[in-house]
């Protein structure tokens, strides 16, 4: 349900304009930094210099480290009734 309604926010408190819910969702881009072989794809372990196959938790682990500092992009969205705002930008 895509509708071009903004959210509504009433003293720091967000609010969905269709349903008046305060079941909302922010979706936001982050900058994940990794790196891996130009020409393999696989990562690299930059301690050691060598590529490896990081396990999930080491995946979940670089997730939660990432920074959303300058985030590019992100929406909102209502989890009663599945409002989802317009992509906003910086």
């Amino acid at each position: 349900m895509r509708e071009q309604k903004e959210i509504i926010c009433k003293d720091g408190i967000y609010y969905c304009p269709v349903c008046g819910s305060k079941k909302i969702t922010i979706n936001t881009s982050t900058a994940l930094n990794k790196s891996e072989d130009a020409n393999t794809g696989k990562y690299i372990d930059i301690l050691k210099n060598k590529p490896y196959r990081m396990s999930n938790r080491e995946k979940a682990a670089a997730y939660d480290r990432a920074s959303t500092e300058g985030v590019g992009c992100w929406n909102y969205e209502c989890r009663k009734c599945g409002w989802i705002s317009e992509t906003l930008t910086e």
